[in-house]
């Protein structure tokens, strides 16, 4: 029989009457405890049980004689059990930031009053007919309405299909919380309305067809305050966030069949227009907690006190649990645990209560100076940290003790709360909110005073000592704690100097900086770089932050966030710039792998153009960077111990690495082509890797001797693991569509087919017997390792499944693909989690930390992005400065060249004098592939990663007007206009090729027929024809009318990047990634003769109009030049460039080349001399800025910002630098 909860029958038993004495002996017997046993227990006598069951049985109106009342007691209660829950694979939960409230207790009115109103009247009745559509929870900081919320949600739980908790504290706008909502919720598609209207209309539908309880914690942090206001309402909402009023208005007063449970200390006004005793909104007015309940607090707290003291202390604070657990603390801390002497001291305070803030001070007032130094910093820090964290933030040199003590003296004050899971210490919302406030105070009043005294004035450390002791942004901290950090402390600190400075208040705090040069207590503190950081929040509402031309020479700038702001010849000569934060450069190519090391300390980034770096897991800093590839580095695993990295290239080699020290160990070379995948035997001693020549090798990790080769397979083989248990086990996926298990001697032992298409991944669960496969077929699949059986096909990716991972604790499965998604699954029950959005680019990827809280993903968008596991949050993007070129061409007159890019701008470069002018689209964060002008008209065409084809009409520039084309559903990687202009053509990572109308922006046909993602495309000479190169490393020629494909050019061995014709129309050329240009006959479709000279890669090639020349871009950084009658190469463009040339192309009379690359120069050649006219200059994110002689910045920092502009020498200035 099923066991019943005790919360469940505590419950029941409540509503029925049931003392505690009469429920404790209750509940040993429905646990079918004889009576002789609960009396020793309850340590009462036989007969004591007797009555006290006898009373519980009449309560529950059990009328049979004899011995059968507690039978008919349990099946009374196993029905009502049963009926207030579904079946456990139909309920769906996620609780978000949740309280616990295992030890709750009391409440008990309050807790029926919400069950009527949520759930419906006693079990029995028609509970529909009174269920609530909206209910709100109301009371001040610290009453209680969290827990409150937390135990109703818990107790009404099974009465819901899906339950879903957020917390509004940080504020998050109505489309964030939304979509979060309708992710969870059945909401019929993963694609959401932009609009917040549709959305809401969205997630009306669902309540309407699903039964849901949504809990939305900390209401008020989106309600406006009235402070520094003459007089203003409670209830109103911030500025842009008045549409959360229209949902909760909507929801209240729309019919449907769910709950949404709001908590606040303030009642939005739409909730008290709608409230009403017969409406379905109602509002509970959470009241303090009475004597019985406020004695549980004193009892834990150690106080002891009479009960009219304790009465009196209740009344005095109105029963609220945060004043009282504060005051509890200070009568034992201070009065001697003297109840009395502490209420003789309070006796003339007014409003103690009633301003709870008071108290704060009062309590706060009291605390050492660490002490309070400790509540600033964890105010500031927003989100719970470790003790070791901490004393980064408080170096105490005399005495690491001292800051423990410190520690835990708060905790005795219940000013502090600890997480017994993770060690880590917060505040409560309203402690915190409360040191916020005083530290915002006092802050502004510093500023205040710094700004406006005079020159002749003496600075002193105690003016400005909250200025320089306290790091209002931590630069380096997670994306979403520094931007938690900027909104609640630095914005507020912006609001109220603004409304005192205006307009002058930027000058004024650059008039600061001379004032802070030189003084010595600013040689150590955050001052200046609070300050710089309040100017980039000053200017946040700009597209770009910009602090160009600024003096910061000989300044100290801790922590001051650079990433994303100007600084054109800024001065930063002789700085400490300890801790500050600047745009790097993360790699120049897809971000392809990435892994958790075992001991969770470190991850692993396997970068597009061979480099590896390591990283720390703590902050996220990059510590080591290993250089030995040539090409794309697909793999990554890590040691058991975590002292090697064993990493697999597309230079077809497999190196080991020292981890600390970046040394390659070995370089194993065996294999004949690509290696896609590498793993280390759960013991350490073998290296399995999987290879594109089908084969998979087994590797002595200590020699690096091949110890075996398995050859069964028959397509190229993508993925191979180990078994986490048994070393001698592993098991391979391949693109035949197989899944191999292997023991360690070779030997097949099982192969397993399900899959229709290839195989890209697969895992073993971590106690080795579920096995996890993800294929080009968009499934998942989980198989019995012991029957090689397929029990489960997860669907959810709408294209290519790349990557699957368990998480190791075993609870979580995770898949990512081409679709840009990552999906979590519940390994159990097989149930889609969360779906992770936000890369923009196909989602290679994914690892563990091995504590299975954080998920890692890496993907083509050059960005690697950290997600918390439990909630499906973005903790952090680790994305370095975008600069490559991928486009570049001359228009028709060839008096402008234009070159775009990874930043989203169209430069367009008069050719004769270096000026430039702009196009970007400001709403548009995509990044740019392809530019073609029309041979015509004034347009130019750009297509890239967001999707979208824009036509820009170059005849009023200063408009910035421009069409778009929409239809293509991945990145976008060429343009071509036919030669009469009229026709558009565009080829894409949805393998299709799109024909436009220009004119009417129609889409005219949809080419299909390349198996991959399609690179490349180009008109005939005549317009005839088309050409396209793809992944699938085929060339096909299209007919322009009939849309039909005509030719199948297959030669090259590789990826095609680059097509071309020649002017006659006779000749194709093509680049691929096997290194090779062909040229190929458009009649016969044979190829006439192979290019070859470059060492890697050809991204790029273009005829001259003259069709005596071809010039090709390669991942070499070269540029060559080709007779096209003979096939010689005729030079090699090498000066200039530094990283792979994307695009080339002629000036219309042949004499000039332009080129770009991925290092983001833009370089002019002349044709005739083969040599450098000069490059195409404009300036970078850091261009001039000077970092001569500063400290506090690695040799890899200074290098990563000299990338981008800055210079270090004794004399700043542009002219330091040539590109």
């Amino acid at each position: 029989m099923l066991t019943l909860p005790d919360t469940f029958i505590a419950e029941v038993a409540t509503r029925h009457g049931v003392t505690h004495t009469e429920l404790e002996a209750l509940v040993l017997a429905l646990a079918d405890h004889p009576g002789a046993e609960i009396a020793k227990t309850l340590e009462i006598s036989e007969a004591a049980v007797r009555k006290r069951l006898g009373e519980s049985y009449k309560k529950f109106r059990i009328e049979v004689g004899g011995n059968k009342k507690l039978t008919h007691l349990k099946q009374k209660l196993l029905v009502e059990y049963e009926a207030q829950q579904p079946a456990q694979s139909e309920i769906y939960q996620d609780w978000g930031e949740a309280v616990d409230v295992e030890d709750f207790c009391g409440r008990e009115a309050e807790l029926t009053e919400l069950d009527e109103w949520i759930v419906g009247d006693a079990i029995g009745s028609n509970r529909a007919a009174n269920r609530c559509r909206l209910v709100v929870v109301l009371g001040i900081g610290g009453i209680g309405k969290t827990t409150l919320a937390a135990r109703i949600a818990q107790r009404v739980q099974y009465d819901f299909k899906y339950l879903i908790w957020r917390s509004l504290r940080n504020a998050p706008p109505l489309t964030d919380t939304l979509a979060e909502l309708l992710k969870f919720l059945p909401s019929g598609s993963d694609d959401l309305p932009d609009d917040e209207n549709s959305r809401i209309l969205r997630l009306l539908q669902v309540l309407r067809e699903h039964r849901c309880l949504i809990i939305l914690d900390n209401v008020e942090s989106i309600l406006r305050s009235g402070e520094g206001k003459d007089y203003d309402h409670a209830g109103e909402y911030k500025d842009g966030y008045e549409m959360y009023g229209y949902l909760f208005k909507k929801l209240g007063e729309a019919a449907h069949q769910s709950c949404l449970l709001l908590t606040s200390r303030e009642k939005p006004k739409d909730a008290a227009a709608l409230e009403g005793k017969n409406l379905p909104v109602k509002v509970l007015q959470l009241d303090g907690l009475n004597q019985a309940e406020a004695r549980l607090i004193f009892k834990d707290k150690g106080l002891d006190g009479s009960d009219a003291e304790l009465g009196e202390l209740v009344d005095r604070y109105s029963g609220n649990p945060l004043a009282l657990k504060i005051v509890a603390t200070t009568i034992y801390d201070l009065f001697n645990n003297t109840v009395a002497d502490f209420l003789a001291q309070i006796k003339q305070e007014t409003a103690v209560y009633g301003d709870i803030r008071a108290l704060l001070d009062q309590q706060f007032e009291r605390l050492s100076n660490l002490e309070k130094r400790v509540m600033y910093w964890l105010a500031i820090n927003r989100n719970p940290v470790s003790l070791a964290a901490l004393r980064q933030d408080i170096p105490i040199p005399e005495s690491s003790m001292r800051l423990l003590e410190a520690v835990e003296s708060l905790s005795r004050r219940s000013l502090i709360t600890g997480q017994s899971d993770s060690g880590k210490l917060g505040q409560l919302p309203v402690i915190m909110e409360y040191i916020t406030e005083q530290l915002i105070e006092q802050i502004t009043t510093e500023i205040e005073q710094l700004l406006e005294q005079t020159e002749e004035a003496v600075l002193s450390w105690k003016k400005l000592r909250f200025l320089n002791s306290y790091a209002l942004v931590k630069a380096e901290a997670l994306d979403h704690i520094r931007k938690a950090q900027e909104k609640e402390i630095l914005a507020p600190i912006k609001t109220k100097l603004l409304d005192l400075y205006e307009a002058d208040l930027e000058a004024s705090i650059r008039r600061s900086f001379d004032r802070l040069r030189g003084q010595p207590f600013a040689k150590k503190g955050y001052a200046v770089g609070n300050l710089i950081n309040l100017l980039c929040q000053i200017q946040s509402s700009y597209p770009q932050s910009d602090l160009s031309g600024r003096d910061f020479s000989a300044l100290t700038i801790w922590r001051a966030y650079l990433k994303n702001v100007k600084l054109q010849d800024t001065s930063f000569t002789n700085a400490d710039l300890s801790g500050s934060v600047f745009a790097e450069i993360l790699g120049l190519a897809s971000l392809v792998s990435v892994q958790y090391s075992p001991d969770g300390n470190f991850f692993a980034t396997g970068v597009g153009d061979g480099e590896i770096r390591l990283w720390q897991a703590a902050d996220n800093k990059q510590i080591q960077l290993y250089k030995g590839h040539t090409a794309w580095v697909w793999a990554l695993a890590f040691s058991p111990d975590s002292k090697r990295l064993v990493s697999g290239s597309a230079d077809y080699t497999i190196k080991i690495w020292d981890v600390q020290t970046g040394v390659c160990l070995h370089t194993l070379n065996q294999h004949g082509s690509k290696v896609y995948s590498v793993a280390f035997s759960p013991d350490g001693k073998t290296i399995a890797s999987a290879s594109e020549d089908q084969t998979i090798k087994l590797w002595d990790a200590a020699s690096g001797d091949c110890r075996a080769t398995l050859k069964e397979h028959t397509g190229w083989v993508w993925s191979v693991a180990f078994d986490p248990i048994n070393p001698h086990r592993l098991v391979s996926g391949s693109a035949d569509g197989s899944i191999k298990l292997w023991d360690s001697q070779g030997k097949c032992l099982k192969t397993l087919l399900g899959h229709t298409s290839q195989v890209y991944s697969v895992r073993f669960s971590p106690n080795g017997q579920i096995l996890a496969s993800s294929s080009e077929d968009q499934t998942v699949k989980l198989w019995d390792i012991h029957t090689g059986q397929c029990f489960e096909t997860l669907k959810g990716h709408s294209k290519k499944v790349y990557a699957v991972r368990f998480s190791p604790d075993g609870k979580t499965l995770a898949s990512s693909g081409e679709d840009r998604t990552i999906r979590l699954w519940n390994s159990q029950s097989s149930e889609c989690l969360k779906v992770l959005t936000g890369h923009v680019s196909q989602v290679w990827s994914i690892s563990f930390s091995p504590d299975s809280r954080t998920l890692l993903s890496s993907s083509d968008d050059q960005a690697v992005r950290l997600w918390d596991v439990t909630n499906g949050k973005l903790l952090n993007v680790l994305q370095g400065y975008l600069r490559g070129v991928y486009a570049v061409a001359f228009s028709a007159d060839g008096q402008t060249a234009a070159s775009a890019g990874d930043d989203n701008i169209v430069r367009l470069w008069n050719i004769h004098h270096d000026q430039h002018g702009t196009l970007q689209e400001p709403k548009s964060r995509g990044r740019l592939r392809s530019i073609a002008f029309n041979p015509i008209e004034p347009i130019l065409a750009t297509g890239g990663s967001d999707n979208i084809i824009r036509l820009w009409d170059l005849s009023d520039r200063q408009s910035q007007r421009c069409q778009t084309l929409e239809g293509h559903t991945n990145w976008i990687w060429t343009v071509s206009f036919s030669p009469d202009g009229r026709l558009l053509a565009s080829s894409s990572e949805d393998r299709t090729i799109r024909l436009w109308d220009i004119t009417t922006g129609q889409c005219l046909k949809t080419l299909e027929g390349h198996t991959h993602w399609v690179w490349t495309v180009a008109f005939s000479p005549d317009g005839q024809t088309l050409a396209s190169g793809g992944a699938d490393s085929k060339v096909k020629l299209w007919n322009v009318t009939t849309g039909q494909c005509v030719k199948t050019l297959a030669d090259h061995e590789e990826i095609v990047w680059a097509v071309a014709f020649n002017p006659d129309g006779c000749t194709i050329a093509s680049g691929s990634e096997d290194q090779t240009i062909k040229l190929w006959d458009v009649a016969t479709g044979n190829s006439i003769q192979t290019l070859k000279d470059h060492t890697k890669q050809v991204y790029a090639i273009a005829f001259s109009p003259n069709g005596r020349l071809l010039a090709s871009g390669s991942g070499d950084a070269t540029v060559k030049l080709w007779d096209v009658s003979t096939g010689a190469c005729l030079d090699t463009l090498r000066w200039g460039h530094t990283a792979a040339i994307r695009s080339v192309a002629f000036s219309p009379d042949s004499t000039l080349l332009v080129s770009g690359s991925e290092d983001g120069s833009v370089q002019l050649w002349d044709v005739q001399k083969c040599s450098r006219l000069r490059q195409l200059k404009f300036d970078r994110i850091y261009e001039g800025m000077d970092i001569t002689g500063v400290t506090g910045l690695t040799e890899a920092q200074k290098s990563s910002l000299k990338a981008l502009g800055a210079v270090e020498s004794e004399v700043s200035g542009r002219s330091q630098l040539d590109g």
